[in-house]
């Protein structure tokens, strides 16, 4: 079986007839996995942020049967895709900043959400008042009022540089910003959480990633919503992608997934959302699930 893209469109212009996933493989999964939407962070890349030879591999060896990846992430389209992207040779759109962000293969803008003025400013006033420091991404900018050690945490994950521009509700006055991050230690995430969810209720989204990061998002977004516009226009249906992931914020987009794969090293909840459990990120998960519900399925 062979899928291709046309580029500029991104629509399905030819699959041929399906014929995978033979006796022996999961019961209700797709006849042919014709797509693979994995998370980055925790997923994609090991625990030191690397790509690892047989993860690569993998992901090269699945494109050259006719199942491309593309990534689905909560990071903004930032450093880290200059190396990952030219290693494993994607020419794919991608889904960003939790779903906020869905950008063709060149980085052009495909769809978008915002959040409102109005939850930002609540937001500023909360993390002011409990001493936390705010981040606002703001497509592939990353603002704070200052720089401190809980920012300078984005560098490990090779985000963008944040900026410190000071009093963040004069900055954010002029741009458009996607989405806002809480950042502090998980206890005092613990904490927050609760009170947040009360303040934003039926106005924004919040969700979770990265221990000590708590993420509001507009109101009703996620990771799978941004998948399933993606999917839309690419002409794929949800019963026929694999998704990988291991973090709260991947759990609609396993549900959705015709294939769904949990990583070794993701929480029970997460395990419990998907149809299998691979290895952890550290073991070469990607790679033991492309080529056990892709590969050795094509051949």
């Amino acid at each position: 079986m062979q899928i291709y893209y046309h580029l500029n469109t991104g629509r399905t212009i030819r699959n041929s007839v399906c014929s995978r996933f033979q006796k022996g493989h999961l019961e209700g999964v797709p006849a042919a996995v014709k797509l693979i939407v994995s998370d980055v962070d925790g997923t994609l890349l090991n625990s030191r942020q690397q790509l690892t030879p047989a993860v690569e591999a993998a992901i090269k060896e699945s494109a050259k049967t006719g199942v491309p990846l593309v990534v689905a992430t909560g990071k903004a389209r930032g450093p880290w895709t200059k190396e990952v992207f030219l290693r494993l040779g994607l020419n794919t759109p991608g889904v960003f900043l939790q779903g906020l962000l869905v950008c063709d293969a060149e980085g052009n803008l495909l769809y978008e959400r915002t959040l409102e003025f109005e939850i930002c400013i609540e937001a500023i006033k909360l993390a002011d008042q409990r001493g936390i420091t705010l981040t606002a991404y703001c497509g592939g900018r990353i603002l704070a009022a200052v720089r401190d050690s809980h920012t300078d945490r984005l560098l490990f994950y090779k985000e963008p540089d944040v900026e410190a521009v000071g009093p963040l509700q004069e900055a954010l006055r002029h741009v458009t910003v996607h989405k806002l991050i809480f950042m502090t230690d998980q206890s005092e995430i613990d904490l927050l959480r609760p009170v947040a969810e009360e303040i934003f209720r039926g106005r924004a989204t919040l969700t979770t990633a990265i221990e000590g990061m708590l993420e509001v998002l507009p109101l009703g977004a996620s990771k799978g919503s941004g998948v399933a516009w993606l999917l839309d226009h690419l002409g794929v249906d949800a019963h026929d992608i694999m998704a990988i992931g291991d973090g709260e914020n991947d759990i609609e987009m396993l549900q959705m997934a015709g294939m769904s794969v949990a990583m070794g090293n993701a929480s029970k909840r997460v395990q419990d959302a998907a149809d299998v459990r691979v290895s952890s990120n550290d073991e070469d998960g990607v790679a033991e699930a492309i080529k056990r519900y892709v590969i050795n399925i094509s051949q």
